[in-house]
């Protein structure tokens, strides 16, 4: 069998130049829970690896792979040596170009992940679903052009980012390994979708019968989100990429659990069919959170950890004004969801208090923190800026600002703070060093009466409610807290 995989490596290698590297990849007709994959390339060094991640097992990524061969341009098999890091280092480094094969097995749900199995890879009666980290064995630190072909069972089609050349339905240029280690792709008898805004796709792959029955609600509320941001920010994210039109792709399938993970510019997002409303809500919500980190995290971004509240946090704000403005969320829905998700995890975060949101690196040990700390920063000076300006500017100004300026450079947290002096037209010294650099709770209640909503603890638990008061000046603020 392995013979018969390279005689399709070497058809794959005839006539192409050296410098490029050929993938093809097969899902037997009768068993789908594997990945057949014959590649060919020169390699530039002895080593074969994949991507990081899976990081919990010792052997990483090849824990999931078998029957990896390598053969020569004199058509021998290569000796190689697999080590204990998972990767494969040949005893010497060959002449010409090689071809190599192996099987990736799709068992990936066996295990646990940190950030749930759709950052890996998983299978469903309708197709198979796989990131580019969990499938592609690679050489060397960079290569551009890689050829990607795929053969698959009868009545299939792949979604996946890449160009296809032409009208070719399952092959595709993926233009380096930065672009290839963050893809991901799913392929089977699936619905795909595309929406454009100018140069940018947006392309949805939907997968089981209860996510298909929500179909027009996804694709509205991926309409309208992209509209949202586009206008929010005046223009399509600016990302450093080589082709004309700018990629991101959103898997969803149904699942036990609802979870979400975002790799590079890409989205995969798993529901559960029979879950609650929160967990309804809170499937759109990762949708919307890392869509807009396609301007926030993407088009600029940070120079290191310090400023991963403003990252996540003003993203967080950004994502319920978004699911407001689109109609999911209304005023009642939206200061519950900021309460009894945002609030009760803030609130039970035994870092608030004494640990800074300027730490960044504990974004994954202390998600309420930084991600809710961040997300009340955000809140705190929309509401400060609109109150001192009589409403004539916002936090809005200052994401587009960031956009327009710092999309060529990154930026840090004095750079954060400046653009937010001058919104303030007043130092935010004090505020900085007592909420974000220091370790003080961010008054939230605080702030939020600026746009005339009240804070009331009943049996231990907090609520976010619009007074009745009517107050014309503070009703203008909180019309632009929720975006209207």
């Amino acid at each position: 069998m392995v013979l018969s995989l390279f005689a399709a490596s070497f058809a794959l290698a005839e006539n192409e130049l050296n410098d490029t590297s050929n993938y093809k990849i097969t899902v037997p007709q009768d068993n789908h829970k594997i990945a057949i994959v014959t590649a060919s390339l020169q390699p530039i060094d002895r080593t074969f690896y994949m991507f990081r991640g899976a990081n919990q097992l010792p052997k990483r990524w090849s824990t999931f792979v078998s029957n990896f061969q390598i053969i020569g341009e004199d058509k021998q098999l290569i000796p190689f040596t697999a080590m204990e890091d998972g990767s494969w280092q040949m005893s010497t480094l060959p002449q010409g170009r090689v071809t190599f094969s192996y099987q990736v097995n799709l068992e990936h749900e066996k295990y646990s992940w940190s950030g749930g199995v759709d950052g890996a890879a998983y299978s469903r009666d309708w197709g198979v679903f796989y990131t580019a980290r969990s499938l592609f064995i690679v050489n060397g630190e960079e290569r551009e052009n890689i050829n990607v072909e795929f053969d698959l069972p009868a009545h299939w089609q792949v979604t996946t980012p890449w160009e296809r050349p032409g009208s070719e339905t399952k092959r595709f240029i993926v233009p380096d390994y930065d672009n290839l280690s963050t893809s991901i792709l799913f392929a089977g008898t699936h619905k795909q979708l595309s929406i454009k805004q100018g140069q940018f796709e947006l392309l949805l792959a939907l997968g089981g019968e209860e996510i298909l029955a929500q179909e027009k609600e996804f694709v509205d509320m991926a309409q309208g989100v992209l509209q949202f941001y586009t206008d929010l920010m005046g223009g399509i994210p600016r990302l450093q990429i080589q082709d004309a039109t700018i990629k991101s792709m959103v898997v969803i399938n149904p699942s036990e659990k609802t979870d979400g993970e975002a790799l590079g510019n890409n989205i995969s997002i798993l529901i559960e069919p029979d879950g609650d409303q929160m967990s309804q809500v809170i499937a759109r919500f990762i949708f919307a959170h890392e869509f807009f980190h396609m301007w926030n995290g993407k088009s600029f971004t940070p120079q290191t950890d310090d400023t991963e509240w403003f990252k996540e946090g003003f993203t967080n704000y950004y994502t319920l004004k978004a699911l407001h403005h689109i109609g999911y969320l209304n005023d009642e829905s939206f200061l519950e969801l900021l309460a009894n998700f945002f609030y009760q995890k803030y609130d039970s975060d035994d870092g608030v208090g004494n640990l800074s949101m300027s730490n960044g690196e504990l974004k994954h040990d202390h998600w309420e923190l930084i991600y809710s700390g961040g997300m009340f920063v955000a809140i705190a000076q929309d509401m400060q800026i609109r109150s001192a300006s009589n409403n004539e500017k916002s936090l809005d100004d200052m994401m587009r600002f960031m956009f327009d300026n710092y999309t060529d450079s990154s930026y840090n947290i004095g750079d954060v703070e400046r653009a937010l002096n001058m919104l303030n037209n007043d130092s935010q010294e004090d505020f900085f060093n007592r909420y974000i650099v220091g370790t003080e709770r961010i008054p939230l209640a605080q702030y939020l009466e600026l746009a005339n909503i009240e804070t009331i603890q009943d049996d231990g638990q907090t609520i976010f409610k619009i007074r009745e008061e009517p107050d014309e000046d503070k009703s203008k603020i909180r019309s632009g807290f929720f975006d209207q």
